[in-house]
């Protein structure tokens, strides 16, 4: 839109200067050839004038007397309305040696033409014309007629190229603000934006390669995701093999190093989970994360993921305790695995944060239709000025605050694709005992088709 406004206003600035600019010029050449016109007139008008003067001298009377006289025959001619120059009241005779004999004094323009009154070859006197004429209604009415006419055309050109204007700005921004359009779409991730090819041929071939792109990357963003379930799902099937061998092992041999037995079975455990929440991560990204809905006690999900991970937060020196929790059972509809999944990556995100002494604690709140579900843990806890990036897949911000590092974390992103699987949303924020708090908000219901 600011795209369209800005050509616009520069096409209505351009066609203003296009209609005003010739029409102040014809003003103005109008103006400039009234002048020369009338000045002509006078000069014609002032030849004959000193003609009758030279004949009333001849005929024996003074300059003065024959400047009167041929003022009062220009009057008695202009009374006939023969068309005679209004030249009476506005010439002056000079002798030839400059001074004034009769007739009208200079105004502030001075004199504008003179010719010379010759009586037998003798040059009597001097006429000047030494005032500007004076403006009746028929020059007024054809001065102001003329100015009309040019401002009229001067409109109907402005008006014109400003149509103009408008129809040349939304053809041309049209495809521009079309190729915006989708390459924004496509930079967001949306590879089905519409692409269709218009406007000028160097448009229309970079909406093409646009659409190229957009189909190579939808190819590769399709491959990227499958490849992902695929090695999930492959990386899922070893691990819980290892991990059955592990505990039967524990069963009926016990091994000889406990200490460094648990060691495994730990190293194994954190395996399963990072395969089970890559998996859930892809098949999310994928819009085929598996969820059955059923009626659970979050209450008791709170306790069982307080137990489970209990002891690792134990030999971290971390307490993991419940915060306020209802009095009573609290039936909703959720995914009971998913939901201890997501359980299980938020207390495993802040275990990572969270130096010995610290604590973390569960807690939950709510209401007839949504529950919140919240961790919060204490300093020095994450960032959470880069709050958006914490629930990326593989990223980590470090324990130094300002500062951020990657490595391989997947418990956000799994905690937020559980979430958007049961219609909810996670949010990150400073925590009131100093570190980080999570809060899910979750429906208590799955919304009906």
């Amino acid at each position: 839109m600011r795209l369209f406004a800005g050509l616009f206003l520069l096409l209505a600035g351009q066609a203003l200067l296009a209609a005003v600019l010739p029409g102040a010029v014809l003003v103005w050449n109008l103006d400039r050839g009234n002048e020369a016109y009338l000045d002509g007139q006078d000069r014609q008008a002032l030849t004959a004038f000193t003609a009758l003067t030279a004949t009333e001298i001849r005929s024996g009377t003074t300059p003065a007397q024959a400047l009167r006289l041929t003022e009062q025959a220009y009057k008695d001619a202009q009374a006939a309305g023969d068309g005679t120059p209004p030249l009476v009241g506005r010439v002056a005779l000079y002798s030839p040696a400059g001074a004034l004999i009769a007739g009208a004094a200079p105004d502030a323009e001075g004199v504008r033409a003179e010719r010379q009154v010759t009586v037998n070859g003798t040059v009597a006197a001097i006429a000047k014309i030494v005032r500007a004429p004076a403006t009746n209604a028929a020059s007024y009415a054809f001065a102001r007629d003329q100015i009309i006419g040019i401002i009229v055309v001067m409109s109907l050109i402005f008006l014109i190229l400003f149509i103009a204007g408008y129809f040349i700005a939304s053809r041309w921004t049209g495809p521009q603000l079309a190729l915006f359009r989708a390459s924004r779409a496509i930079a967001q991730g949306d590879y089905d934006a519409d692409v269709t090819e218009t406007g000028p041929a160097e448009t229309r071939t970079t909406m093409r390669n646009l659409g190229r792109i957009a189909r190579s990357f939808d190819r590769l963003e399709t491959a990227r995701r499958t490849w992902l379930v695929s090695v999930s799902e492959e990386l899922r099937k070893p691990v819980r093999a290892l991990a059955e061998k592990l505990d039967w092992i524990s069963a009926n041999s016990p091994p000889a190093d406990p200490e460094s037995f648990e060691e495994v079975v730990e190293g194994v455990r954190r395996l399963g989970e990072m395969a089970e929440d890559l998996h859930a991560v892809a098949l999310a990204d994928l819009g085929r994360l598996p969820v059955r809905f059923a009626t659970v006690d979050p209450r008791a999900l709170i306790h069982n993921a307080i137990w489970s991970s209990g002891k690792r937060a134990q030999a971290l020196g971390v307490t993991l305790e419940p915060g306020n929790l209802p009095q009573a059972t609290v039936p909703v509809k959720w995914d009971g695995a998913r939901i201890e999944q997501l359980f299980t990556a938020l207390i495993e995100n802040s275990l990572r944060y969270t130096p010995a002494g610290g604590r973390i604690i569960l807690g939950l709140e709510g209401n007839r239709n949504a529950w919140r579900l919240i961790i919060d843990d204490s300093a020095p806890g994450v960032d959470t000025e880069l709050a958006q990036q914490l629930f990326e897949p593989f990223y980590r911000s470090s324990t130094e605050p300002g500062q951020s590092v990657m490595t391989s974390g997947l418990g956000l992103a799994t905690a937020q694709a559980i979430v958007e699987a049961h219609h909810g949303r996670i949010e990150a924020s400073r925590s009131p005992i100093g570190g980080l708090r999570i809060t899910v908000i979750l429906p208590a219901a799955p919304p009906t088709a």
